[in-house]
């Protein structure tokens, strides 16, 4: 099973973060000489929005021209994956408890 599918699977905003750390810390290990951006590596992930920048960031580089590697290209749309399937089940979270909220009102 992949992290992405995983991640789509989680069942809480911690799981998914402790998920995409997990992530983030293989690859700086994996990047000993810091070829790839700070977008991937840094850490802590804060919050929903900074998922959002993130993968906002990564669609930028890898739509732009800029001379990157194949190897760089991969990594990094791996990491648009990862980024964009853990913002899309934090929301769906976000949207399951606003309505179970509503219901219990």
């Amino acid at each position: 099973m992949l992290i992405v599918d995983v991640i789509r699977e989680a069942d809480s905003d911690h799981e998914i973060y402790f998920l995409v750390t997990s992530y983030v810390e293989a690859v700086r290990y994996c990047d000993p000489l810091r070829l790839l951006p700070m977008v991937v590596r840094e850490l802590p992930l804060n919050d929903v929005e900074d998922v959002t920048i993130r993968v906002e960031m990564l669609r930028a580089i890898l739509e732009s021209p800029d001379a990157l590697s194949d190897e760089i290209r991969l990594v990094l749309a791996e990491a648009l994956d990862i980024f964009g399937m853990a913002r899309h089940r934090l929301d769906a979270l976000r949207e399951e408890y606003q309505g179970a909220l509503l219901e219990a009102a």
